[in-house]
């Protein structure tokens, strides 16, 4: 398709009309994102915009624009058939980030010798890629915690093998985010509400009874996460996962419930993000996230644009599939 534009224009500078309405202006991260996004829509598409310019009309939606792949497309439409987990915005936001999952993962589900290629920086001394799962919604008897809409998922779940070793990874897929999800008992709007709030001083180190997603809810995020010995000692009071690092531990301790549930014996967490979303500061929240661990190694970050580099790398410059992530997701 021949192109006005055959690069985005640098950062804050004009765009023209057929770009469409920006909704963040100037250059964080997230408005070069958006930029590009407006770009790739409206240069490599072809198509028009809905309510944004990084939005697709609904009949584009519909029709799959949002995915690079047939693949991609053909797993988000089965996994919303399945029930929750994918919604129409997947379809329809070209900034989601479950929409990239399913962009960059399920290429690598259909071909899993491929998939092994490209993960192995990933994982380090993989010798077989068994399974890649996105948008996995674990059994309910985890942690009790799984509704028609609600209950900690993952975003990919991947079974491998290191050696003759099973190992089981899960992957945090973000793209622009500024943050990770947080303790719902410690969100500032509950107090306007006049709803319960988990206390700083809660003692959930040797209680974990005293966590209100236990006492009020019954999930047992406290109790696997004890029972299968992931945490360093901890601080005798206050929890240190009511902020941002309440996701990397659900995650972290969900991979190893997966792993216990499976026969592996390995278990890791894996964040991909960009490096350069400043707001989000994914490398330095693994980090604070590795301290708490027994094992530390059992986290770790892998930088999104280093992902699709090696997409490149692998399947060469001639491939659709991996120009299209360079040009959506690489470095802003």
């Amino acid at each position: 398709m021949p192109t006005v534009n055959d690069r985005p224009p640098p950062a804050g500078a004009p765009e023209p009309p057929h770009f469409g309405p920006a909704y963040s202006r100037g250059r964080s991260f997230r408005a070069r994102c958006e930029a590009r996004q407006r770009w790739f829509r409206a240069e490599r598409l072809g198509l028009g915009w809905g309510a944004h310019g990084h939005w697709l009309r609904d009949e584009d939606a519909l029709a799959g624009a949002n995915f690079l792949t047939a693949e991609a497309f053909e797993a988000a439409k089965q996994r919303q058939a399945a029930g929750k987990g994918v919604e129409a915005r997947t379809f329809e936001n070209m900034l989601s980030s479950q929409a990239l999952a399913f962009n960059l993962f399920a290429p690598l589900a259909a071909d899993l010798a491929l998939g092994a290629r490209v993960l192995a920086p990933m994982i380090p001394g993989l010798s077989r890629l068994c399974s890649v799962q996105i948008e996995h919604t674990p059994d309910g008897a985890i942690f009790g915690d799984q509704s028609a809409r609600g209950g900690v998922d993952c975003d990919v779940l991947i079974e491998a093998e290191i050696g003759a070793q099973r190992v089981v990874l899960v992957v945090e897929t973000k793209l622009v985010e500024p943050d990770f999800s947080a303790c719902g008992f410690r969100r500032p709007g509950r107090v306007a509400r006049g709803q319960r709030v988990c206390p700083p001083e809660v003692a959930v180190a040797e209680a974990p009874e005293a966590c209100a997603y236990q006492h009020a809810k019954g999930y047992r995020y406290w109790d696997r996460a004890r029972a299968l010995g992931t945490l360093a000692p901890l601080p005798a009071v206050g929890c240190p996962f009511g902020g941002p690092l309440w996701q990397l531990w659900v995650n972290h301790t969900l991979a190893h419930a997966e792993a216990e549930r499976r026969g592996a014996g390995e278990a890791r967490l894996v964040v991909c993000a960009p490096a350069d979303n400043e707001a989000l500061g994914a490398q330095e929240k693994v980090r604070a996230f590795q301290g708490l661990l027994r094992r530390p190694e059992s986290a770790g970050f892998f930088a999104l644009d280093a992902l699709v580099g090696r997409v490149v790398e692998v399947c060469g410059e001639g491939s659709g599939w991996a120009r299209g992530l360079r040009e959506r997701y690489g470095r802003v």
